[in-house]
């Protein structure tokens, strides 16, 4: 892969990698999904050297805790990389913030020990094209998908 770039939600910061991505994992730790909100955490994980924010230095929120620090747009909240002190010297980038992550993919699942249980069953559930609509009577509509029983 080239030289990759991401951004947060309202454009306002961008970043470039200066390394190759070749590390992707899906974490499942308490402190990234408590952190993300999130059933598991997808990050590119490289030397924090690497990473170079292009645009909105100015604009980078930052969350600290013992295990380490999130950095976030103040603007839009969308968070952008982490570091950890287990992991020195290493910065895990948010999956979801890269410019074109369609072609790579994790290759492991990381604290394994503290994943929900229906995560392993995931594809397995309905899958729509497009989000839900909602009905006329304020409900919502699962089109596609059959109904549970």
């Amino acid at each position: 892969m080239s030289r990759c770039t991401g951004a947060c939600h309202c454009g306002e910061i961008g970043y470039a990698l200066t390394s190759k991505i070749t590390n992707i994992v899906n974490c499942h730790c308490n402190f990234c999904r408590t952190m993300n909100g999130s059933a598991f955490s997808t990050y590119a994980a490289l030397p924090y050297r690497s990473l170079k924010i292009l645009k909105g230095r100015k604009k980078l929120g930052v969350y600290q805790r013992d295990e380490g620090k999130k950095y976030f747009c103040s603007l839009c909240g969308t968070p952008l990389f982490n570091v950890n002190r287990k992991y020195p010297g290493a910065c895990m980038i948010y999956f979801g913030t890269l410019d074109n992550p369609q072609n790579i993919m994790p290759k492991f699942n990381v604290w394994c020990e503290s994943k929900l249980g229906w995560v392993d069953e995931i594809a397995s559930i309905c899958s729509i094209d497009t989000g839900v609509k909602k009905s006329q009577a304020g409900g919502v509509v699962q089109a596609g998908c059959p109904k549970e029983r």
